[in-house]
């Protein structure tokens, strides 16, 4: 093959009884180099003078029957070099007809081009595709045919089958191109999700974790705060507290008493019952005073078997009083609370003070709240000493002395076991 043939599929196939028209097809289909009129022919089949210099041959097969046809069709097909077009005769006894032929034949090798030699008269068109239907690989050339005719249909449909193997190749490579895109797509997705689902795993185990971390520095801060033995506040929290309070009392104008409870004789507890007793009378006494407290109070170990106490927004008549109610607290139960001791009583001396005084610092009010307390085991123990007014010291270092007054009655004689 020459060129513009190189690749293209030139095979055509006749079948027809008549051994004079094998031989017209192959004049037509067949030319020689140099035959002038074929390429004249093609020339004017294509309205382009430069196809005369280009030499196409088709090669081309006949046979006289349709059996014989289809024999040829299968080894083709077998051998992968199909034929491109069939010219079929409608007549040719004594075996099959060209419908006939051509059912066979499409049956082997459906994108075969088909072309019905016919004269007309020998069945009608719409006996035709009433018969084998309608199909846009059937042509019809009617006879007596011409060789321009003849070629324009090899070329046209020889063209027309590449034309449509090309397409056909092009869409079988655009699917598997789409076929493995896909699979890579769904490849990258199931990645993803996998991606995505560790991911939430992750995320999952951080929140889980970052709740035990906050669990725990709420933890540490809580044991940080807190007194091991009573679960009070401890002297440094306590003090947080106490200066906020002290703060915002100034700021509304508010008053912020302190009370100072301390146990009383706790060196003979330890020394008559030990130091394990000494702990539980030390908790008893905590636990009386936190059940006498309202919700916006606040206790504090503040030393050994040393309490301190604020009450915010409190009023001179309720600070006193309450106050009274917490040394009867503990004088009354916190004994009971110490079951290792039998007929143990503990009591507490309390000692009062108030901003209304005139203290400057949340140290200088507790320092008055301790002056009162003094003056409390001076007065006797399991009292309560409020501090009543200020006045000016006797000493130049001294410039103010508070002034103290008993909160709780007096009684005929101490209570016993003291």
């Amino acid at each position: 093959m020459t060129k513009h043939a190189d690749n293209q599929n030139l095979r055509v196939l006749v079948i027809d009884d008549n051994k004079a028209i094998h031989e017209d097809f192959r004049k037509i289909l067949q030319a020689k180099d140099g035959e002038e009129s074929f390429n004249q022919a093609r020339a004017s089949l294509f309205g382009d003078p430069s196809l005369s210099e280009v030499l196409v041959r088709f090669k081309v097969d006949c046979v006289d029957q349709g059996q014989a046809g289809l024999i040829l069709v299968q080894k083709a097909r077998s051998e992968g070099r199909p034929y491109a077009v069939a010219f079929v005769d409608m007549r040719m006894p004594p075996g099959w007809d060209g419908l006939e032929t051509i059912e066979h034949l499409w049956k082997e090798d459906p994108e075969l081009q088909v072309v019905i030699c016919t004269a007309y008269s020998d069945q009608p068109w719409e006996e035709i595709t009433k018969r084998i239907g309608r199909n846009d690989k059937l042509l019809i050339l009617q006879k007596p045919f011409n060789s321009i005719e003849v070629l324009q249909l090899a070329t046209a449909l020889c063209r027309k089958w590449d034309l449509s193997h090309e397409v056909a190749g092009q869409l079988d490579e655009l699917s598997r191109q789409v076929y493995k895109r896909t699979a890579e797509l769904q490849g990258a997705n199931e990645q993803l999700t996998q991606s995505n689902a560790a991911l939430v795993r992750t995320v999952a185990d951080l929140e889980v974790a970052q709740a035990e971390i906050l669990r725990q520095n709420v933890e540490l801060e809580r044991l940080a705060s807190r007194d091991p033995l009573t679960g009070c506040f401890n002297r440094r929290a306590f003090y947080v507290q106490f200066e906020k309070a002290f703060a915002e009392s100034h700021e509304h104008d508010s008053e912020l008493y302190c009370l100072m409870v301390d146990i009383d004789n706790f060196k003979r507890i330890n020394d008559q019952f030990g130091h394990a007793v000494g702990d539980q009378a030390i908790q008893a006494v905590a636990s009386c005073l936190s059940i006498g407290l309202r919700l916006t109070d606040t206790i504090g170990r503040y030393g050994g078997e040393e309490f301190c106490l604020m009450f915010p927004r409190t009023t001179l008549a309720e600070a006193p009083n309450l106050a009274e109610r917490i040394r009867i607290q503990v004088e009354t139960e916190a004994g009971n609370r110490v079951r290792t001791a039998s007929r143990l009583v503990i009591t507490v001396s309390c000692g009062v003070s108030s901003t209304a005084f005139g203290a400057r610092t949340p140290l200088e009010l507790i320092d008055q709240a301790d002056k009162a307390l003094y003056a409390a085991k001076e007065g006797g123990r399991n009292c309560v000493m409020a501090l009543d007014s200020i006045i000016a010291g006797a000493n130049a270092s001294d410039q103010f002395e508070p002034q103290v007054k008993r909160i709780t009655p007096r009684v005929s004689s101490p209570p016993a076991s003291r």
